[in-house]
């Protein structure tokens, strides 16, 4: 039998968690059509051996690729030419999959012909929090489950603004047929993957399944606010990369994906402005630092016709930090940051309880 899908498990010290990883895929009925391949990134602890040991196990769907440290990308690059999938699916060490969800994925996928595939995915806090995220808008789901759409009939009706890597498969070959490479030695890429392919998809379907379960509750998470400070660096040339990739490939797609794709854009500019004038501790805020990046990006505006605001979240503040930024040169007062911050938790505290199930 063939395989349906193949999974890509990036690895770099992860005993503590990729055998409950790898639990959550391999269920009797999913080996057949399952491929799974734990790339092991130059790990010191005892990861690359657990692999092993699941691969001497499961054969026919574990693969084990180990290779010198290149950070997440290259483990992505070193897996894609060898995957046997169909569709082909990141899934994090770290993280896991609701297994009966899988089962249920499986099938799907083996049901359907199209670019993406788009799944619900949870998002695990502190204390046993969760938090389902689907593709919808203020509740309202738009998309009929299992239907094929022509991906321009999906970007053009402004329900979706982006995709994150947590709940897309795509076609394997795909990938492969436009050359995607991931960029290597830095983390937070898995952005890319969520975002180049989307100018060459043709078709995309939504599943009611909720798949992927996403761990945040892990000390060194990547997402971790104080981690995602240290790392802006990282996250600058993520967005260089995405910058790059847009300016040479956007004359190329229908006004319908331009216009998709310009919103993405300018909501990354956007992210990157709000983790320096208002997310990172005023402490590690250099100003020098933003102030070159911010003149670098403001620039690509200029040349690309991008333009957007900064508000707070919680949209009750209604103070543009960009305007206060090229005013002052300085980010707000402490004070304000404070009371934006109690806002912010407050909004989104309602939000969920409104929204989200």
């Amino acid at each position: 039998m063939s395989k349906v899908l193949s999974v890509i498990i990036p690895t770099y010290n992860m005993e503590a968690l990729l055998p409950r990883c790898l639990d959550s895929l391999l269920a009797d009925e999913a080996l057949e059509s399952l491929e799974v391949i734990v790339v092991n990134d130059g790990s010191k602890d005892g990861s690359l051996g657990i692999a092993r040991s699941y691969a001497s196990r499961f054969p026919s769907t574990v693969t084990v690729i180990d290779k010198p440290n290149g950070n997440y990308g290259s483990t992505i690059n070193a897996a894609l030419p060898v995957a046997k999938g169909s569709y082909v699916k990141i899934l994090d060490a770290d993280d896991f999959n609701d297994t009966k969800a899988l089962l249920q994925f499986l099938s799907a996928l083996s049901g359907i012909d199209a670019d993406l595939a788009v799944t619900h995915f949870t998002q695990l806090g502190s204390g046993g929090a969760k938090e389902v995220f689907k593709y919808n808008t203020m509740g309202k789901e738009p998309y009929e489950y299992g239907k094929v759409y022509e991906a321009d009939d999906v970007l053009k009706d402004g329900y979706i603004r982006f995709f994150l890597m947590h709940a897309i498969a795509y076609r394997t070959d795909l990938l492969r047929n436009i050359g995607y490479h991931q960029s290597e030695g830095i983390s937070y890429t898995d952005t890319e993957l969520a975002f180049l392919p989307i100018f060459h998809i043709a078709s995309l379907v939504f599943l009611d399944i909720n798949l992927y379960q996403y761990n945040l509750d892990r000390e060194g998470q990547t997402m971790n606010p104080v981690v995602l400070a240290r790392s802006a660096s990282q996250l600058e040339k993520v967005t260089d990369r995405l910058l790059e990739y847009y300016e040479s490939h956007i004359a190329a797609v229908s006004e319908v994906r331009r216009a998709f794709m310009k919103q993405y854009i300018e909501n990354r500019l956007r992210v990157m402005f709000k983790l320096h004038l208002l997310d990172m501790p005023r402490n590690s805020f250099n100003a020098e630092v933003f102030g070159a990046m911010f003149d670098k990006y403001m620039e690509a505006c200029r040349r690309d016709g991008l333009s957007f605001k900064l508000y707070p979240d919680n949209k009750l503040l209604r103070i543009n930090y960009i305007t206060y930024w090229q005013k002052h040169r300085r980010r707000w007062p402490a004070a304000l940051e404070r009371c934006n911050s109690l806002l912010d938790k407050v909004v989104k505290w309602a939000y969920v309880k409104i929204y989200r199930r």
